[in-house]
């Protein structure tokens, strides 16, 4: 019998390398409670490896943000594979760790880590649904080498059951958390639910009647907002200041030190190697180039391992000049004017701190990095999912109008509880509110693990991606052979796949 006191052992022991490969019998006993915890916290870090500096690629068709592999070739399709198995190698390998520790914990003593460990797993399940459609379901720790393929609405149900599980066991708001402001509760679970139900009630299953659980849960979480510590911060461009990587908004996210000396561990949306600048034509002439099916750039100074991050042109122009425009995008930046500084400058903004430049000028003006809170979930969220479910699930009120024009009048700096005239009109139609919360929801999120490729998924939004886009905004397309089907949706790695012929 061997103890195992954290998580890097436990990893050890029971990650794999593939889901359906063999693994050595071990034997472990966990008997103290703060191994416990070790291991629970531990689980943390495979969401910070699945949020990595590739994380964007899986998003990659989206119109709001597009993924370079290199600027010269801009369509380099190798990486997909080698990106997408990452996902999923550290989604699965934190589901085995929660399936092996489930078991050894008491409903009664260890009630608040089994609340959290069906909260993780349910969240990487819901990951595995958006990216993959019909992931393998595993629950236990014995690997089932031929499990079945499982359909779009049984993934959903086992969503849905850890979550109601999570809900049974979490303490019931921020005060009670094992770690207040960063830990679930219950009011962090109800609000994820609430998404579940909302991408449920979507394509690919399109159950409409899951549209009221959505409205209902997120109304939930508003209603109690004060109990759970929830909350719009005023000021947006305060989400990216370190000073303050706790706060109310912050509903699930992922946090980083920012006590470290070591630079290393900050979370890091674009990686390159050693290149100090990118070089572009002007704006017409990559048109040009693009349309006669040539290079973008003609004098590239590349580096071959430049990963490079860009919101889309048309998505920059189309985005409302307000203040969390200013926010989100560098000051004074012209794409048509200067493509060099949008291409290197613009994914950086938003995720840095500008007052922490200040404090470290010895870094640059674009550190290769950011302490800041990486946000999987945060209240501005809630409010436009509780308003765009309340109108799909025929209950446009004024509830509704209120939770977008919260956000609305914060992203314009002004105060979010007043009347503005950014407010939406209330002669709105149903489908004219809609489509006016589905754009708020782009602007708002983008650049967001969460943001807007789950909900051109979810809202099958594909046919409509050309009308999104400038000639210039070519998408990277995906290989036929590394997607499903359903086009949406990527294949499990090929080394399951051959290992089970079920998800051939």
């Amino acid at each position: 019998m061997k103890k195992i006191i954290s998580i890097i052992s436990l990893l050890l022991l029971i990650s794999c390398n593939s889901l359906f490969h063999e693994e050595d019998n071990q034997y472990m006993v966990i008997d103290k409670q703060q191994e416990k915890v070790d291991i629970v916290n531990g689980l943390y870090s495979l969401l910070v490896k699945v949020h990595n500096q590739d994380y964007f690629q899986a998003m990659l068709r989206s119109d709001d943000v597009n993924y370079y592999f290199y600027v010269a070739s801009s369509r380099d399709q190798t990486n997909i594979p080698v990106v997408m198995a990452t996902i999923y190698k550290n989604l699965y390998s934190l589901i085995i760790n929660v399936n092996s520790l489930l078991p050894k914990l008491s409903d009664t003593d260890d009630a608040p880590l089994k609340g959290e460990l069906y909260f993780l797993r349910a969240y990487a399940y819901f990951k595995l649904a958006r990216l993959y459609g019909k992931p393998p379901l595993v629950t236990d720790a014995d690997v089932n080498f031929l499990i079945e393929k499982p359909s779009f609405t049984q993934v959903y149900e086992l969503i849905e059951q850890d979550m109601l599980k999570a809900l049974e066991f979490l303490p019931d708001n921020y005060l009670k958390a094992r770690i207040a402001g960063e830990t679930p509760h219950k009011g962090v679970a109800k609000a994820l639910l609430a998404e579940v139900y909302l991408a449920w009630a979507g394509f690919p299953i399109n159950d409409q009647s899951k549209y009221a659980e959505a409205a209902r849960l997120s109304g939930e979480v508003i209603q109690q907002a004060d109990d759970y510590n929830f909350g719009l911060l005023d000021d947006i461009a305060d989400l990216w200041r370190v000073r303050y990587r706790h706060n109310q908004e912050n509903l699930f996210g992922l946090f980083f030190d920012p006590e470290k000396k070591n630079i290393s561990y900050y979370y890091t949306l674009d990686h390159n190697t050693g290149f100090t600048s990118i070089y572009l034509d002007p704006l017409p002439e990559i048109t040009n180039r693009l349309n006669a099916g040539a290079p973008i750039s003609s004098d590239y100074q590349g580096n071959p391992n430049l990963v490079q991050y860009v919101p889309e042109f048309k998505f920059y122009y189309n985005f409302p000049l307000n203040y969390r425009k200013q926010c989100f995008y560098p000051p004074n930046l012209d794409p048509l004017k200067n493509s060099n500084d949008y291409l290197y400058k613009i994914f950086y903004y938003k995720w840095q701190d500008r007052d922490y430049k200040k404090k470290f000028p010895q870094w640059g003006p674009y550190p290769e990095g950011s302490a800041v809170t990486l946000y999987l979930l945060r209240y501005a969220q809630t409010l436009l999912t509780y308003a765009e479910a309340s109108a799909r699930a025929g209950k446009l009120d004024e509830s509704a109008y209120e939770a977008v024009n919260r956000v609305r009048r914060r992203a314009n700096k002004l105060d979010i509880y007043s009347p503005s005239k950014f407010d939406l009109a209330k002669n709105l139609s149903t489908e004219q509110f809609l489509d006016a919360v589905v754009w708020e929801r782009a602007w708002e999120l983008s650049f967001e693990p969460e943001g807007r490729w789950f909900d051109i998924v979810r809202l099958n939004l594909k046919d409509k991606l050309p009308e999104y886009r400038f000639s210039i905004d070519v998408p990277n397309q995906v290989l036929p052979q590394y997607l499903t089907e359903e086009w949406y949706f990527f294949k499990i790695p090929e080394q399951d796949r051959i290992i089970n012929p079920n998800f051939q």
